[in-house]
């Protein structure tokens, strides 16, 4: 019969392998009693982390670097906002900040997780067979610009990862989309496309879809799929952080 260790234990032994992970200089997690005349940021320097009046639920997707839909937690952790300040000794990858990150919640939050596997309908981002139409640029942003509106015409521009574009789709195909492009890096995107709801009474001709807009601009293309998609679920989290 399995043995489980009660959730103390659990949070204990979490806290052990974070500390012996790579973790930041020094670090500062408080609350944010205002969450509405504050702007929200995530920027990332090779050795700083500065974000602002955000989610504990968007912190924990940035530490495993993962869209909304694959992660599972408590309302609170949608609605409670913080701050962090954190400074590494030296320049580190984006992978190794992410790392610190996630360590750095397991000890100021005590966060525990676990991974499940779901099934679900949704589209896969892969790219046609001519090859992907973006050119490649040297860097991006840790939050990729904002799609912008202006009647029929929605747009997705600025360097962007594959991963920050799927992502961003989400919203307007109806489904989650996970990026099988199996491009590395950071690409210009230049996506423009109709809205679903257009007004086809406005002056101006209607754009393609999304799906037919991706293929002809990018080279890319959207694949539904039903598979299992692994989601994290967030078992514990402390509301209050541990004091700086």
């Amino acid at each position: 019969m399995p043995r489980f260790l009660p959730l103390t234990a659990v949070v204990a032994a979490a806290i052990a392998s974070a500390q012996t992970g790579p973790s930041f200089e020094a670090a500062t997690v408080k609350p944010r009693k205002d969450v509405t005349s504050v702007p929200m940021h995530f920027k990332v320097s090779p050795n700083r982390l500065d974000i602002q009046n955000l989610s504990l639920a968007y912190l924990v997707q940035q530490a495993y670097d993962l869209p909304a839909f694959q992660l599972s937690a408590p309302e609170w952790t949608m609605s409670h906002h913080y701050d962090v300040l954190a400074t590494a000794g030296a320049p580190v990858t984006g992978p190794e900040m992410r790392a610190m990150l996630r360590n750095l919640l397991i000890e100021r939050f005590h966060l525990t997780t676990h991974w499940e596997d779901r099934t679900q309908a949704i589209f896969r981002l892969t790219v046609l067979p001519g090859g992907p139409k973006m050119k490649a640029v040297d860097s991006g942003y840790p939050m990729p610009n904002s799609p912008l509106r202006d009647g029929n015409t929605l747009q997705l521009n600025g360097p962007m990862s594959m991963r920050q574009l799927a992502q961003s789709m989400i919203q307007f195909a109806g489904k989650p989309v996970l990026d099988a492009t199996n491009l590395e890096g950071y690409f210009k995107i230049e996506l423009n496309f109709s809205p679903g709801d257009a007004d086809a009474s406005k002056e101006g001709p209607l754009l393609p879809l999304l799906p037919k807009a991706l293929e002809e601009q990018l080279g890319l293309k959207l694949v539904p799929v039903k598979e299992a998609v692994k989601i994290l679920l967030v078992d514990h989290a402390d509301m209050e952080p541990v004091e700086n």
